[in-house]
């Protein structure tokens, strides 16, 4: 900062900190020009997206909101909040900022900035064409692959010349996946999981698992990388092989799928797991008092998937 900025008394730094905002308002003056949902399609034609999000809205406003104790307290909800949680969790667990508190060379730092910022824009073409789950599978078993590599190369760094190369070629492959995977799938899945009525508290709880496993990696990450020295990502890839195999046999794939089509799986599983079965208007009978997952009978909107999904992270 010293050496960009000038002295550190004077305020020039500020100014940095404030050139965050010209890229906001650039995007808000754009925005209003930008195609985004035909570009996100590959059809000029949209209209029966814009029909979907007006149905869509229509029924946020006969539903029911839903606060965080009550997506705790009923069944019918269960299955998904584990679902969005687990999936923040890999997230940060998967030790992508664990990474960065690694030592290497400004031209691997400046590299892995290049490929985030690469993997990003080719994850915002790839997440539409390619199943959400299918993604985070590819993102998590790269990484864990990559982690491996890591291990085995910072272990024999001092024995073997070329495995500086590998340590930064494995670092390289770690931010890909990552940014293939588990940086934007999670937040597209919780917006696909609830709707409208429970999605704002689903999306706080989700976002509070972020943040906690984001606070415990960065407070033990020192200490434990002390403990463990250059074997310290086989903690890591040990829960990236763990979340491998809950999205595997837990998370269901939601491209292409309509949110009553998610809902279903959701309210079966309800139904086996107790706390009263669904009627078809969404309430439950004796044992369970909370609206369904899917919004009151209305007019149908058509069967495409879901538009309104962000990644966020």
């Amino acid at each position: 900062m010293e050496s960009i900025m000038g002295h550190r008394r004077t305020s020039l730094a500020v100014l940095l900190l404030g050139f965050t905002a010209i890229p906001a308002v650039v995007q808000c003056a754009v925005l209003p020009f930008c195609p985004v949902l035909k570009k996100l399609r590959g059809v000029a034609d949209v209209s029966a997206d814009m029909q979907e999000m007006k149905e869509e809205s229509r029924q946020m406003m006969r539903e029911k909101k839903v606060t965080i104790p009550e997506l705790f307290r009923s069944p019918l909800y269960r299955q998904p909040l584990l679902i969005a949680v687990m999936l923040q969790l890999s997230q940060q667990l998967s030790g992508i900022n664990a990474k960065a508190g690694v030592s290497q060379p400004v031209y691997a730092t400046i590299g892995t900035g290049v490929v985030n910022t690469a993997f990003t824009v080719v994850s915002l073409f790839v997440v539409e064409r390619a199943g959400r789950r299918s993604l985070h599978l590819i993102g998590l078993m790269g990484m864990a692959v990559s982690a491996v590599l890591m291990t085995v190369a910072m272990a024999l760094l001092e024995q073997v010349d070329m495995m500086s190369y590998i340590s930064i070629a494995a670092t390289f492959s770690f931010v890909a996946f990552f940014e293939i995977g588990p940086g934007p799938i999670p937040w597209f899945i919780v917006a696909e999981l609830f709707s409208q009525g429970p999605r704002p508290s689903a999306f706080a709880v989700a976002g509070f698992s972020n943040w906690t496993a984001n606070f415990i990696v960065g407070m033990c990450f020192p200490h434990v990388e002390k403990l463990c020295g250059p074997y310290v990502f086989i903690i890591f890839t040990v829960l990236l092989l763990f979340f491998f195999v809950f999205t595997y046999f837990k998370v269901p794939e939601t491209k292409g799928r309509t949110f009553d089509e998610i809902s279903a799986g959701f309210r079966q599983t309800a139904r086996r797991g107790g706390g009263g079965e669904v009627l078809p208007g969404g309430d439950e009978q004796p044992g369970g008092r909370f609206p369904a997952l899917s919004p009151p009978p209305g007019p149908a909107p058509p069967s495409r998937p879901l538009a309104h999904a962000g990644a966020h992270y």
